[in-house]
This record gives C-alpha cells, sequence and structure tokens, in this order.
C-alpha cells in the first residue's frame, strides 16, 4: 500500500486498484500537521523544563521522535481519508 514513508504506491499489488486517483494531498492535511507540530513543541518545551536535558540531548531526541511521530499521524491520517474517498466513490462497500 505504502510507496514511501508518506505517499501511496500508484496501485496496489494485490488486486490492482489505483490508489494515485483518491491518495488525499495537499492543504487538508495541514489540519494534521498543524496541531501535531504544536503539540510537539509544547511537549519538547516540557521536557527541557522539566529534566533541563543538555541541548545534544534534546536536539537527539527532537529528532529521532520528530519526523517518526509526523510520519507515522500521515500514514494514519492519508489511509483514513483514502478509505473514507474509496467508501464515497462506491470502490468499496
Amino acid at each position: 500500500m505504502w510507496d514511501a514513508p508518506a505517499s501511496f504506491a500508484p496501485a496496489c499489488r494485490g488486486c490492482g486498484l489505483a490508489f494515485a486517483d483518491y491518495e488525499p494531498r495537499g492543504r487538508g492535511l495541514y489540519v494534521v500537521i498543524l496541531p501535531l507540530t504544536f503539540l510537539l513543541i509544547a511537549g519538547a518545551l516540557k521536557l527541557d523544563e522539566a529534566i533541563q536535558p543538555p541541548l545534544w540531548a534534546l536536539l537527539a531526541a527532537i529528532v529521532v521522535v520528530v519526523p517518526g511521530v509526523i510520519v507515522g499521524t500521515l500514514r494514519l491520517a492519508k489511509a483514513a481519508l483514502l478509505l473514507a474517498r474509496l467508501r464515497a466513490a462506491g470502490v468499496l462497500a
């Protein structure tokens, strides 16, 4: 189903369903990304305030956690939107 970390393959390898025709793209995903970004920033500030780690440790944690959380959330959101679009088009029952 996935071709890259947060983008669908052009078509299903099993049944040949064209995902590219229904893939959610563009500004609609900002609704997911913006609140998530604010939560990640608030979490980083709270972590810094609570345990005051060295700057290198905080940056290392941010570099590891932020991309994983964003890509994981994008995958969930895009899969849910794809499923809704496929159902609305009558492709799925």
